[in-house]
């Protein structure tokens, strides 16, 4: 009787540990508070359509939410950090590249966001950090193909 018992605790001890196991992976896989999302929104990705089709009439790719800290590097050394961190967190819509991957110009694609103040002010900080890499960087609001085949001019 008593090898009966042991078996019989050492099986419900066995489930237990799996039981345990199995909800310590359940909820570790719930931890993080993510779930993915699309890359471009529907107005962006009509956009896209239209950009990615002229732009492989030239041969040349469309790279879409580029980091600006992916594109330019800070000169000043001894104010890297001051300048790092105003082009760390920001990205630009659309980067139009050749074969080789170098870049042709960007484009933001502005909407009623862009209206604020502070969407203002932050527009002009990227148009002069452009300007200063020498990267062209278009804005566009209100698209149709012909004013998409602008853009390439």
């Amino acid at each position: 009787m008593k090898e009966e018992n042991l078996i019989f605790y050492a099986g419900l001890g066995l489930l237990l540990i799996v039981a345990l196991a199995v909800l310590i992976w359940y909820f570790a896989k719930k931890r993080y508070p993510y779930r993915a999302r699309p890359i471009l929104t529907k107005r962006e990705y009509k956009f896209y359509l239209l950009l990615r089709k002229e732009a492989s009439r030239r041969n040349i790719l469309v790279c879409p939410k580029v980091g600006v800290k992916d594109l330019m590097e800070v000169t000043s050394r001894n104010q890297y950090m001051k300048y790092f961190r105003q082009i760390a967190q920001k990205h630009v819509d659309f980067v139009l590249c050749d074969e080789d991957l170098h870049v042709l110009f960007a484009v933001e694609l502005d909407d009623s966001s862009h209206d604020t103040k502070a969407a203002k002010k932050n527009d002009i900080f990227k148009d002069r950090a452009f300007k200063a890499a020498g990267i062209p960087l278009k804005r566009i609001r209100d698209f149709d193909e012909a004013s998409v085949r602008k853009l390439f001019r």
